[in-house]
């Protein structure tokens, strides 16, 4: 089978840990994944997890719609068969394959949510310092469920840092790396529109900024790693992979 991706792109991810591309998913096959969504709002299901914004929950703000007010959904990909299918698109899935080999096998998944006005910020951190997996070389997709701005939050990235290893976090705000650790000469703002995709590696330092617009900004993040990755934590707490390819 032919590569899905470019030499020239293959190239890029190594060198900065990342590739964008605009539009990769059709506005129907995004349409389709947000009615999904505001359908398991109004009707929770067994096996998706769903997370209030703190704001929210402490009782500090109050959302107009119940969906305006949560944060994070997880467990989609494994319990939604429209989610399991965009894991497995035909423009994001033999991407992953180019990066990271086959087999592939999703590691984790969650919708990301910036409800407008509301939504917080993520501060700079690296995947693979809250995982436990080895080699730290998992690339996750960042899919634009609408269009994503420098106002409502979009990601932002800091170009190559996924050569420096591990980085130090602290326990602040958020389990984050503090300025002093980041070179921001090389940070590279994401705007991507509705159906756009960004691939990012799992040590490339990222983060999104508050919320401030009157438009929301919802962003599904798919995890994937390859054969070659280990699990590294307790024996018995090692999660049974679903493989896509």
């Amino acid at each position: 089978m032919g590569r899905s991706l470019s030499v020239q792109d293959l190239s890029a991810y190594e060198r900065d840990g990342y590739l964008a591309y605009d539009r990769l998913l059709s506005e129907r096959e995004v349409d389709a994944l947000v009615t999904r969504i505001e359908h398991y709002v109004a009707h929770p299901k067994e096996g998706i997890r769903i997370q209030v914004e703190p704001v929210v929950q402490q009782g500090r703000a109050q959302a107009v719609r119940p969906i305006d007010g949560i944060r994070k959904i997880e467990k989609l990909v494994e319990n939604d068969d429209l989610y399991l299918g965009l894991a497995k698109h035909p423009g994001i899935l033999p991407r992953i394959q180019d990066i990271l080999g086959e087999p592939v096998r999703i590691f984790r998944d969650a919708l990301m949510m910036k409800p407008a006005g509301l939504g917080s910020a993520k501060p700079y951190h690296q995947d693979s310092a809250y995982w436990s997996i080895d080699p730290m070389t998992l690339c996750s997709i960042w899919v634009a469920m609408e269009d994503a701005t420098v106002e409502n939050g979009c990601m932002r990235v800091i170009a190559g840092s996924q050569h420096d290893g591990v980085i130090e976090h602290k326990h602040l705000e958020d389990f984050m790396v503090t300025d002093d650790h980041i070179d921001y000469s090389k940070e590279v703002t994401v705007p991507l529109h509705k159906g756009g995709v960004l691939f990012f590696h799992s040590l490339l330092l990222h983060a999104t900024s508050p919320n401030t617009s009157d438009k929301s900004r919802r962003a599904m993040v798919v995890s994937y790693m390859g054969a070659h990755h280990k699990w590294t934590g307790k024996p018995d707490e090692e999660p049974k992979w679903l493989v896509v390819s």
